[in-house]
């Protein structure tokens, strides 16, 4: 329950990407840079390791359709697209 409220949450954040070529919401991938960072979480690449660990419990809650969680690459590149004032 915990995780789906903050999937709802994070719905209400406009997604920065273009369409074309997005595979994974951006609600679930907030909400997972979120956990990392409850989790002391800092790195993407230690992100990606932790999601793949718990993916069977993590991606259908967050939304997720795909096997294998996002790449650390994403992480950065779709957060470094985000405006801060959208959190607001």
């Amino acid at each position: 329950m915990f995780m789906e409220s903050l999937v709802r949450v994070f719905a209400q954040v406009q997604d920065p990407r273009k369409p074309r070529g997005v595979r994974h919401p951006l609600q679930g991938m907030l909400t997972l840079v979120l956990l990392g960072l409850l989790a002391r979480i800092r790195e993407m690449k230690v992100l990606q390791r932790w999601a793949k660990a718990h993916w069977e419990q993590l991606r259908e809650p967050l939304g997720f359709e795909r096997d294998a969680p996002p790449d650390a690459t994403t992480f950065s590149r779709t957060l470094a697209k985000c405006d801060l004032s959208s959190f607001a």
